[in-house]
């Protein structure tokens, strides 16, 4: 059997992006919920030596709430990537509308979804490559693009699945994805992991982007790889 630098890269990501989310999960909801803990402290110190207690506290608490809650979105987020959905058992409409959903409901950004003319017999590495692309993209327009709105296409033209991903969020230069300078910068792992998840299976990413002009993905995969 021949090596395949694509698959070897595959798990190097993979195991990177294990990495990022014990890192996001510290840096993040860990964060949030330390300043809490330190705020209810003090709010405790000051409920005891203050007859009767202060309404001035009645901020802090909806700061400490505050935190509790994005600490809970943040980590209902992170904890989705390790629930990935029966691929073998579902098609893969039925696949990228509950990711839609959920996502919708843990950011509450709304995506507009159009799905059409997809075959029934979409190959099992087609349909994890495709929910993890979309995954990963609509993780970026919330937590980086700002973006309220969301477009998600997905359609099949002869043995061809696309899916295209739009947002008009904050935009960004993207850095090169392909050739001799393409990114290797451990912040830019989303998008590279992306790359090669497609490349892995014969297929093309494609990503335009500009400041202020929000963010287009592009994904052409084979149906049946």
């Amino acid at each position: 059997m021949k090596n395949n630098p694509a698959s070897h890269r595959i798990l190097s990501v993979t195991e990177e992006e294990l990495s990022r989310i014990v890192l996001d999960i510290h840096d993040g909801p860990v964060q949030y919920l330390f300043a809490g803990l330190s705020l209810l402290t003090r709010m405790e110190h000051e409920i005891k030596t203050e007859h009767p207690p202060s309404t001035e506290l009645l901020p802090t608490l909806h700061q400490v709430s505050e935190m509790v809650e994005a600490s809970l979105r943040e980590i209902k987020s992170f904890l989705g990537t390790f629930r990935p959905p029966e691929f073998p058992r579902r098609n893969l409409a039925f696949i990228v509308e509950a990711l839609v959903v959920q996502h919708e409901e843990w950011t509450g950004q709304t995506i507009t979804l159009t799905i059409s003319s997809l075959p029934e017999d979409i190959t099992l590495p087609a349909k994890i490559a495709l929910y993890r692309v979309l995954q990963e993209a609509l993780s970026n327009t919330y937590r980086h693009a700002a973006a309220q709105d969301v477009s998600v296409k997905l359609w099949c033209r002869g043995d061809v699945l696309f899916l295209q991903v739009i947002d008009h969020g904050k935009g960004f230069e993207p850095p090169p994805m392909h050739g001799p300078q393409a990114t290797e910068r451990e912040e830019h792992i989303g998008l590279r992991g992306m790359r090669d998840r497609v490349s892995l299976l014969g297929g093309k990413f494609h990503l335009d982007s500009h400041p202020g002009e929000g963010t287009r993905i592009l994904v052409k995969i084979p149906a049946h790889v």
